[in-house]
């Protein structure tokens, strides 16, 4: 009986706790994310939350996945990914109200969906952006894609013109602040935190070509296209772009 006994407590102890397969489930999305495989990454981090829902991190990494997936995407699969990424953002917001990575991921999200919307919609999300991103900030001012976010943000809202700030009435009204040295300050500050991320130097070096600054404009290209493409699963995509900004400023004299 005894034997009996000890084969089925050594046979429970070899089942893995729920929270042990939640990182199983979480390591293999990140390693599948990290080879390129935004797809597979994606049904790894689902599968964690089909046993774990509450599961902060899984809901996170699927935020990121399906909101970069959603990038590369076109019509209805493009706004059916940004909207499950902007839900699961939501949802680890909720579940952890007091963590600064759900509030970043949801500015993320909700920018990312931005970048693909009219004037009226951008403008209208606009607001929610700031107020999330400027939460994750106060509680953890060392996330560096919390700066990148508030960088493209002041970056848009300062361009906008006549027109759109017109429009901007409609929905409340231009949002305060933004101005071209807050978006330089915000995307360096995200390039000094995270300096061998690809898109901080890529998005850095579009503001100042955006604000008429060609030598650093230059500088931060020719790095986003010189590092190496380990920092996210759309670096090539990053420096591929940096060389096309490259071409299109003036030669360095």
């Amino acid at each position: 009986m005894r034997s009996i006994l000890t084969i089925l407590a050594l046979a429970l102890c070899a089942v893995p706790a729920p929270a042990a397969r939640a990182a199983g489930g979480i390591a293999r999305g990140d390693e599948l994310y990290a080879q390129g495989q935004l797809p597979d990454a994606r049904a790894a981090y689902q599968s964690v939350l089909t046993t774990e829902p509450t599961s902060f991190l899984a809901l996170c990494r699927l935020t990121r996945v399906e909101s970069e997936m959603g990038e590369d995407a076109k019509g209805e699969e493009q706004r059916q990914l940004m909207a499950a990424a902007i839900a699961h953002a939501r949802a680890a917001v909720k579940l952890a109200p007091d963590s600064a990575q759900g509030h970043v991921w949801l500015a993320t999200s909700l920018g990312r969906q931005a970048l693909h919307e009219g004037p009226k919609t951008k403008l209208a999300l606009a607001r929610e952006i700031k107020s999330e991103v400027d939460r994750g900030i106060a509680l953890d001012p060392g996330i560096a894609r919390a700066y990148h976010v508030r960088g493209i943000w002041n970056r848009d809202i300062a361009r906008l013109g006549v027109f759109e700030r017109a429009m901007a009435k409609a929905v409340g009204g231009v949002p305060k602040g933004a101005t071209a040295e807050n978006a330089v300050h915000d995307l360096q500050k995200a390039v000094e935190l995270e300096p061998h991320y690809v898109n901080h130097h890529l998005e850095l070096g579009r503001t100042y070509m955006i604000f008429h600054d060609a030598p650093n404009a230059r500088r931060e290209l020719e790095r986003a296209a010189a590092l190496p493409p380990t920092s996210s699963a759309r670096d090539a995509h990053y420096q591929a772009e940096a060389k096309e900004l490259l071409a299109k400023l003036p030669k360095a004299r």
